[in-house]
């Protein structure tokens, strides 16, 4: 408690002070300049990264200053330099804030470097460190918009004795970018949730976006009686009609069954929030392992 408290104390001072340039404040309404980024490691094998992650965004006014992406909650792993961060097939949240107008950003540069205590062992396990960035999502909410920012390639220090950090430049991708929040609310019945895997695809004017995995990393989600909230986003597809929720096996879960209550869909780029109201149980059948419904608005 103390330790988050000096945090949230640096972090307000910091935005008094006109002096976030450079750190992650996870303070969001103070009076700066703010973008919310969704930063996705592929799921590849040996994706994930030991080193430390820097990001510049570059805006049509200006740029902000190299941060590192890091969140100070975030423990080593099991006693080792290793941190909880850009593991592979995760996505990872971070707030950060410029003192001044850059604009609408129009690229993004990431450097991957070594850690400042990565152990002195010349084994090819810690002289090299990789990573495989899959994309970057990133929200302005002051100016009402998101894009996606996609690389789906590795970064690669070869050996961190020798070779300097690698940088790359990362560009939005062709096409608007929507940001949604999406709202799910389990019946409070006797074995309402579930523990299977949930699904969602929006149904829109323009398309349908890909089937997309509903899980907030470290959770227990869809228990009896719980409202779970997850960010998700997809290219645009104008106004949405209907949305199709799966419901997947897994090996805790092989029959899973399930009594939904209702998915609240949110819009955050263009404030629009829309509900799918459903109360009804999904059961996966005896011969399959998943189960799929579609569900219209019901406003």
């Amino acid at each position: 408690m103390k330790l988050f408290s000096l945090t949230l104390l640096i972090s307000v001072v910091c935005c008094l002070l006109g002096s976030c340039d450079g750190v992650v404040c996870n303070v969001t309404d103070c009076e700066h300049f703010s973008y919310e980024l969704f930063v996705v490691t592929g799921d590849v094998l040996d994706a994930e990264t030991t080193g430390f992650v820097y990001i510049t965004l570059y805006g049509l006014k200006g740029n902000s200053p190299e941060i590192r992406l890091h969140n100070d909650w975030v423990e080593p792993y099991k006693g080792s330099d290793w941190l909880l961060e850009f593991l592979r097939g995760e996505t990872n949240i971070y707030h950060i804030n410029v003192t001044k107008d850059i604009g609408r950003v129009g690229k993004i540069r990431i450097k991957l470097r070594k850690a400042d205590r990565v152990k002195k062992k010349r084994s090819r396990e810690w002289s090299e460190i990789n990573w495989y960035l899959q994309e970057i999502f990133l929200i302005d909410r002051r100016l009402r918009y998101a894009r996606c920012y996609p690389f789906y390639n590795w970064l690669r220090i070869k050996n961190i004795y020798r070779q300097p950090p690698v940088t790359a430049f990362l560009y939005p991708s062709n096409g608007s970018t929507t940001a949604y929040k999406v709202t799910v609310e389990t019946m409070n019945e006797k074995d309402a949730g579930t523990l299977g895997k949930v699904y969602i695809t929006l149904i829109g004017e323009k398309g349908n976006s890909p089937k997309m995995l509903l899980d907030n990393d470290g959770e227990i989600e869809f228990q009896q009686g719980k409202t779970d909230r997850f960010n998700i986003f997809a290219k645009d597809l104008g106004n949405i009609s209907n949305i199709r929720v799966e419901l997947g096996a897994t090996k805790q879960s092989p029959n899973p069954k399930w009594f939904l209550k209702a998915v609240t869909l949110e819009d955050i780029t263009r404030k629009f929030k829309q509900s799918f109201l459903y109360k009804k149980w999904l059961t996966t059948p005896a011969n399959k392992r998943v189960v799929s419904v579609q569900i219209p608005p019901s406003n």
